[in-house]
């Protein structure tokens, strides 16, 4: 997967949630997820040299009508941080193996920004006006905790068929490779097969995945997927979304 994998898929998936957000059971999941994708959008946007500045007001408009508590807000800020430092070096490390420096992106990717960016704007406006009225005039609660109760741990991986995709010279490819999650911690990819853990969202493999390690998710768009990184080295990476 090269720099730019997440674009068209953060601007289709925000396209859905716009429309779907009214009659979502937990709005504040949708609002983090939006939160992190536009950061890596920014990620993105910045190496380029390209403008952010709109998707910027857009996600503090959808969050401002969310009607948060200070605590919700800066925890979204935070995340929204770390999220940009962590993929501003994803980028930085494939953009070196790809040979291109900092503002100087392909022409290819170029017209990627250029033509997602709007989409992603106009997704954020829409989720800010499709906010139920409820959640715009009462604050979302923040879940209570005590000191005996444990961090919430990352379900299981949803079984089916994942299908991996690089992204190379501004186009989504597919690689060759679907991983199928069976049930009981097992998967396979061909005919080899091995087991996962996950941990807060994080996966380990024995098996044919052994030299990999993923972060696992449910975006907001209901869709289940995998992000893989293989020997540590995030030049060397694959996404993929369950097939419905």
């Amino acid at each position: 997967m090269n720099t730019f994998s997440r674009i068209v898929p953060l601007a289709c998936g925000l396209a859905v949630a716009g429309t779907s957000l009214g009659a979502e059971p937990d709005p504040l999941s949708m609002l983090e997820g939006a939160n992190t994708q536009a950061a890596q959008v920014q990620a993105a946007l910045d190496f380029c040299r390209r403008d952010a500045r709109p998707v910027v007001r857009a996600l503090d408009g959808l969050i401002g009508a969310a009607g948060l508590s200070a605590p919700q807000r800066d925890k979204l800020r935070r995340t929204y941080e770390q999220t940009m430092r962590d993929e501003s070096s994803r980028i930085a490390g494939i953009a070196s193996q790809k040979g291109f420096a900092q503002g100087a992106c392909p022409a290819t990717t170029l017209e990627t920004l250029d033509k997602q960016t709007p989409v992603i704007v106009k997704s954020l406006d829409d989720m800010r006006r499709g906010w139920r009225q409820t959640a715009a005039s009462t604050p979302i609660p923040a879940p209570a905790r005590t000191p005996e109760q444990p961090p919430a741990q990352a379900a299981d991986i949803a079984p089916g068929k994942y299908t991996c995709y690089t992204f190379d010279a501004g186009q989504l490819n597919y690689a060759y490779t679907d991983v199928v999650v069976q049930k009981g911690g097992q998967y396979a990819v061909g005919a080899k097969g091995g087991s996962y853990q996950v941990q807060d969202g994080r996966v380990s493999f024995t098996g044919p995945l052994s030299n990999a390690t993923g972060r696992y998710a449910v975006k907001q768009t209901g869709v289940p997927q995998l992000d893989l990184v293989f020997n540590a080295d995030n030049r060397a990476s694959m996404t993929c979304p369950r097939g419905r």
